[in-house]
């Protein structure tokens, strides 16, 4: 995928606006820190969309990822009414937009590496392949979300569904996407997460034919241990290849408002994992 420059100003100028503006809604992060995760020792990225919070027609952005070759950027034009909105451009996949990957959450240079395990193909082929461009339409309610999109230079189409719902103590969330490009082939995924304890546990089977990757698990229990630090542990495995897991433990330690230093380390692919970040929530 060709580098997007822009992709630092939409991390850092749009999240500064959209706190000081009503016009702009964001919600995500932004983080600049450093990891032992290769070609990302130090880094800068997040995953967050921004809006135009009136009515009618205005606009959307999102990124997902670090600054460099491993990310993905949105942005498109919308018309939106109350919860309802509909996008055309290079809308977010309806399949990334529920049941997502916890592990981008606690060491997203790790996540990135591992982008073929519940994420979109759209996504996993933006970060990892040459000149992946899509573009397409999104409709998206409060529970709901429908994308189509197109990618020229592999002549791949992409339909994405995605939905959630509450079911009594359990949230449930789950995503279907169907590729169709050199072969037919889907993806899919099943999450569920409920308060356990003093904090929340999420659990996630993801398949992943159509991204060329093993079906696979991710647990994942978070917890606080006081007013400034939470911790969270994660085990994703996949179950055909279990040695290619990875378990991590992170905290985020609170430090004023939004602000966090989120550490985080583990095993991975026979290695050693550890990552330390500053980020920020909007």
């Amino acid at each position: 995928m060709k580098k997007i420059t822009v992709f630092p100003l939409i991390l850092t100028c749009l999240a500064s606006v959209a706190q000081a503006d009503p016009w702009l809604t964001g919600d995500g992060w932004i983080a600049l820190g450093a990891s032992t995760v290769e070609e990302q020792d130090v880094w800068l990225g997040g995953d967050g969309t921004w809006t135009t919070a009136w009515d009618g027609l205005g606009l959307s952005f999102g990124a997902f990822g670090t600054l460099g070759r491993s990310h993905e950027t949105y942005g498109a034009l919308s018309y939106s009414l109350g919860s309802m909105r509909i996008e055309a451009g290079n809308p977010r996949p309806a399949y990334d937009s529920f049941a997502r990957p916890l592990i981008a959450d606690v060491m997203l240079p790790e996540a990135l590496a591992r982008t073929d395990s519940g994420f979109s193909r759209l996504t996993d082929g933006a970060i990892t392949e040459d000149k992946f461009l899509p573009y397409g339409l999104r409709y998206a309610n409060t529970d709901l979300a429908v994308s189509l999109h197109y990618v020229d230079d592999y002549d791949t189409a992409v339909l994405g569904l995605g939905g959630g719902w509450d079911a009594g103590a359990w949230r449930i969330e789950t995503a279907l996407e169907y590729v169709d490009g050199d072969s037919s082939d889907a993806n899919a995924k099943l999450q569920g997460s409920r308060t356990l304890g003093a904090g929340a546990f999420t659990g996630t089977l993801s398949y992943n034919e159509a991204n060329d990757a093993p079906t696979a698990m991710e647990l994942a229990y978070r917890h606080r241990l006081n007013d400034r630090v939470a911790l969270t542990e994660l085990v994703a495995v996949p179950i055909k290849d279990p040695e290619d897991g990875v378990a991590l433990l992170g905290a985020n330690i609170y430090l004023r408002g939004s602000t966090s230093l989120d550490v985080s380390g583990g095993y991975g692919d026979g290695d050693g994992l550890a990552n330390a970040a500053i980020r920020f929530e909007f």
